[in-house]
């Protein structure tokens, strides 16, 4: 018509008939029909596509392809949402909304994950859906055909993780990267909360697409590497630091368990934060049964049978009297000295209460009565673990002995401890009582 958007509303104001009419206008029509075929998509690619297909000739904007719609009378069921045009905006914050959690709880994330996270928020949206609504954000990157990551994302915990595992030693291969995420993540796992997702480490394949992407990383032919350099203090704190140099300090670089915890207690360090570090730490590797070393060291076969024979040998040496029983009333009992496993670990391991006794918590109480812990029995293992509070409260020693009594139905426990003889006087008075 050769006249302006306001020129063409104040025809329509002065002719109010106009607006009864249904205006033929094929052009708007086969634009309108693009944009249902091809929504999702960008505002920018759908004005793109406009104009390859010739049916504008100018570069029209969203606004621009509604105002003609309501104009003419004709339905228009799209919105531009984050600069997205869609039918579905609530199915668009929602893949949206999981892709960037995803990206910010464990980096990237599979198209399966994004369309898994959106149904927990109560939305149901395909794979094929995700890959249609996340193909039209500028916003998301995508790694390959399955494996998508948030661009702007100000928190990346697969970032952090691998920092944390390359600041101690690399090249790192991928395997064994994935492998230590994965250990990471499953203590991380263990202390979330029912209505927190938990950690799912990525595929080798998702993770070497990740860290080719990544400009903090680099993947070559001897694995895992960074662009950056990394202070090994900053990235790991200063405890998990401090235990990479004790270990480094030892004369092959590889420490038996006792020998570790005991180095780390004598500077100062919390024994339950050793033992952690030891499990789960990517800093940490465990080369075989109660050999422990640095991620990179490179240990020979017979230093670590060296080590192994010689925790061996020192336990052997240490007194293990074991003694059970249940008292006449039914409350089980058991007497045992103090090892070194015991002292640094709070776990008993081996089966004191009687046989067919379900897994317990026990709440503790000391020889005053006084709160101490929870100790938990698993009656698959016959493992109780949790006695770590009484054994750093009063300072237990190798040599020295425990007398611990239980009431299963009350699930509570009473501890005490001494030398031999206290601990038998301490026994018969409880057994009495």
């Amino acid at each position: 018509m050769g006249v302006t958007r306001e020129g063409a509303r104040q025809i329509q104001k002065r002719h109010k008939a106009l607006s009864g009419l249904y205006l033929w206008w094929p052009q708007l029509d086969a634009a309108l029909d693009l944009a249902r075929r091809l929504a999702p998509c960008t505002d920018f690619g759908l004005a793109e596509e406009l104009l390859r297909r010739g049916i504008t000739t100018t570069r029209y904007s969203f606004d621009s392809l509604r105002a003609c719609a309501e104009f003419a009378g004709r339905q228009f069921d799209l919105e531009l949402k984050d600069g997205v045009v869609t039918d579905d905006p609530d199915s668009l914050t929602a893949v949206y909304r999981a892709t960037r959690r995803l990206a910010e709880r464990q980096g990237l994330a599979t198209l399966l994950q994004v369309s898994d996270e959106a149904l927990n928020a109560g939305v149901v949206v395909t794979e094929d859906d995700v890959r249609a609504l996340l193909s039209a954000s500028e916003s998301v990157v995508w790694l390959d055909d399955h494996h998508v990551t948030w661009r702007s994302s100000g928190r990346n915990r697969l970032v952090n993780t691998l920092r944390t595992l390359l600041s101690v030693h690399q090249p790192v291969d991928l395997l064994s990267a994935r492998q230590a995420v994965e250990a990471f993540w499953a203590y991380r796992n263990s202390g979330r909360t029912a209505g927190q997702a938990d950690l799912v480490a990525p595929t080798i394949t998702g993770l070497r697409a990740f860290c080719e992407w990544h400009d903090q990383f680099a993947v070559g032919d001897n694995g895992l590497s960074t662009t950056v350099t990394l202070d090994l203090n900053a990235e790991l704190g200063v405890e998990a630091a401090l235990l990479v140099e004790l270990i480094r300090m030892s004369p092959n670089g590889v420490l038996d368990r006792t020998s570790l915890m005991e180095t780390a207690e004598a500077f100062g360090m919390n024994l339950s934060t050793a033992g952690l570090y030891l499990t789960f730490h990517p800093a940490f590797m465990q080369l075989d049964r109660n050999a422990w070393t640095v991620r990179g060291t490179q240990v020979a076969p017979y230093v670590i049978a060296a080590v192994q024979q010689e925790a061996r040998e020192r336990s052997l040496t240490e007194n293990r009297d074991f003694r059970t029983g249940v008292t006449p009333d039914g409350r089980p009992w058991v007497t045992l000295a103090v090892t070194s496993n015991f002292r640094l670990t709070g776990v008993v391991l081996r089966r004191w209460l009687p046989a067919g006794t379900p897994s317990t918590r026990f709440e503790l109480t000391d020889g005053r009565g006084e709160p101490c812990g929870t100790a938990v029995y698993n009656d698959e293992t016959g493992f109780t673990h949790g006695f770590g509070t009484y054994v750093r409260r009063f300072g237990l020693r190798v040599g020295e002995y425990v007398f611990m009594s239980a009431d299963p139905d009350e699930e509570t426990a009473s501890v005490t401890h001494g030398g031999s003889d206290e601990v038998s006087r301490l026994a018969q008075t409880n057994l009495a009582n």
